[in-house]
């Protein structure tokens, strides 16, 4: 399990400084991510974030074709009835999608979207350009995405390119960067590979850069945690105390008072 909270904020600098030029979605610069889990509703988006500007970005990555836009419509109405902000929304596609609604009319309102296609763009010309910036020392905060997003685009040879993604992972001498780089490639590349892939993956990148063993660390926490609410949750249907429940879980009282006011 990969620590959220870490791997949201290190994504969030990955996406800013107009990295997502890249794919012609300009103007989003991030502040701070917001929760993606609505209150009192089962829905969850992929990413949303505050932009300096004071709206929502709402980050979808779809690997299926969205026949309608209904269900990202009822994201972004309740996230503008929680936040009381504009919001821009932005669904990345890869896989074999080549087309797909943008837009919504339900007579009082028309809802739009922005759709990015990855399946048009031509991977083995986005790792070029990754390569050549690296060996000449111009990098620019578009790579981060070019190098994380590569398999999801048009390869020739799908082996041959994840390789050359580890590769030039590798080459990126900055700390910082290579770590931006590394956050959006746990966030983006999945989807792309098989199992032996992923695993090999998250082994390489454990090799070139900290913080995905602090990303690590904190997922296992988070692992054990989410064990204790499963359980604080069981005992409080058996009619536990808070006191009795927090000397069983170790979770802290106001944690505990906040999971069975959720359960009333």
């Amino acid at each position: 399990m990969v620590g959220q909270d870490t791997l949201m904020k290190a994504l969030t600098r990955s996406l800013s400084k107009d990295a997502l030029s890249a794919f012609g979605i300009q103007g989003v610069e991030l502040t701070e991510p917001v929760p993606t889990e609505l209150p009192a509703s089962t829905l969850r988006m992929d990413k949303v974030w505050r932009m300096q500007d004071g709206q929502l970005f709402h980050l979808e990555f779809q690997s299926k074709r969205e026949p309608t836009l209904h269900r990202f419509l009822e994201y972004d109405a309740r996230l503008a009835h929680l936040y009381q902000a504009r919001i821009r929304t932005v669904v990345l596609y890869h896989a074999n999608v080549m087309a797909a609604p943008s837009q919504l009319d339900i007579g009082v309102a028309v809802y739009r979207v922005e759709n990015v296609f990855l399946s048009r763009l031509n991977g083995d010309e986005a790792l070029n350009a990754v390569e050549k910036h690296l060996l000449t020392g111009i990098w620019e905060p578009e790579d981060r995405l070019r190098l994380a997003l590569a398999m999801n685009m048009q390869v020739r040879d799908h082996h041959q390119a994840f390789d050359r993604v580890l590769a030039l992972a590798a080459m990126v001498s900055d700390d910082i960067e290579r770590d931006l780089v590394v956050s959006a490639m746990l966030t983006f590349a999945d989807q792309a590979l098989d199992e032996t892939q992923r695993l090999r993956l998250r082994r390489e990148l454990r090799r070139v850069s900290k913080l995905v063993e602090e990303l690590f660390q904190e997922g296992r926490e988070e692992g054990r945690e989410e064990m204790a609410i499963q359980v604080a949750k069981k005992l409080f249907a058996r009619g536990a105390s808070v006191d009795e429940v927090a000397d069983i879980t170790g979770l802290p009282p106001t944690k505990l008072e906040e999971i069975q006011r959720l359960l009333h």
